[in-house]
């Protein structure tokens, strides 16, 4: 493919093969799980040349429309974090700033911590900009850049790529920073109506979108589908949900459960599925669910039914 991405390994991502579909919005994860794709000669200083051959003013929907329609950049921007949703899931914001120093934007998603972040971040101010530029009829230059991880990112190149040299490198969340001026020039293609019109088109997407899946749902499957090779671990199910553990970790505190909880959980349901459906001994069951041994095994059943096992199974198959 054009970014250098296998068909057969994008097929595998969910959510991808319905992106052309009407009311879908993919979740923030499956686009990070993208980027883990993007091979490494793709990682490399000419990374982001190569990703944003992929993209340009449109292909992102109703939101992209925002920016030439509004009465000014300032407006452009605020409108546009108003709606991100139309274009990420509510993980994601667009922050809007406005100080003497002039009219921020900064990208906060949930994957600060995750390794693809830094990737991320380089390409977020670039997009931010070209949309910026697009409304304005002329390529704008930024005040400042904040990146995350200016990686490989010389100089030079940050020139070309943002039209500064003036980068913060090391910022909590990739940003981008406009003069005054620039943020209040009257836009060219101003057209109030239509500025309404696709702000009413954003809201009525966002309301009614498909989610794929979410990702506490896809976290049980994952756990569930991984328990029947023993017992998953914390690294695995995160790098299949494109997060570090410690974000995964995180997450679920954010849920109100912790990883041990959620472990503990299907253990319970698959230790009383297979007493009431199977006549498998207790070793196996114990074998099958990750306990070291039957009499584990017992107590585990005993601390959350308050009787032992052989009750759980005379209840019979559900």
């Amino acid at each position: 493919m054009k970014g250098g991405l296998e068909r057969s390994r994008l097929a595998r991502i969910p959510g991808l093969t319905v992106l052309d579909e009407n009311g879908i919005r993919l979740p923030t994860g499956t686009a990070v799980e993208v980027w883990e794709l993007i091979p490494g000669r793709v990682q490399d200083a000419g990374e982001i040349d190569q990703i944003t051959k992929l993209w340009r003013p449109g292909a992102l929907g109703v939101w992209d429309y925002f920016f030439p329609v509004a009465d000014t950049l300032d407006a452009a921007f605020r409108m546009a974090g108003r709606h991100f949703t139309a274009l990420a899931d509510p993980a994601d914001q667009l922050c809007i700033t406005r100080r003497e120093a002039g009219l921020t934007i900064s990208y906060q998603g949930p994957y600060a911590d995750h390794e693809q972040y830094p990737r991320i971040g380089r390409f977020v101010p670039h997009l931010l900009l070209t949309m910026a530029s697009f409304a304005a009829g002329r390529r704008l230059a930024p005040l400042r850049v904040g990146l995350p991880d200016a990686g490989s990112v010389t100089s030079k190149r940050a020139a070309e790529l943002y039209n500064t040299e003036r980068i913060d490198a090391g910022v909590d969340h990739p940003s981008i920073t406009f003069s005054e001026a620039d943020a209040d020039a009257p836009l060219p293609r101003a057209d109030t109506a239509l500025a309404a019109i696709l702000a009413d088109h954003a809201r009525l997407s966002a309301a009614t979108a498909r989610p794929v899946l979410g990702w506490l749902d896809r976290f049980h499957r994952i756990l569930d589908s991984g328990l029947a090779d023993g017992p998953p671990s914390l690294d695995q199910v995160a790098h299949r949900l494109a997060m570090s553990p410690r974000t995964l970790q995180r997450r679920l505190r954010d849920e109100g459960t912790s990883w041990r909880e959620e472990l503990e959980k299907l253990r319970q349901r698959r230790v009383e599925r297979l007493l009431r459906d199977t006549e498998l001994s207790m070793d196996a069951i114990a074998a099958r669910v990750g306990f070291t041994d039957s009499r584990s095994l017992r107590r585990a059943v005993h601390r959350w039914y308050g009787h032992g096992p052989a009750r759980v199974r005379a209840t019979g198959p559900a």
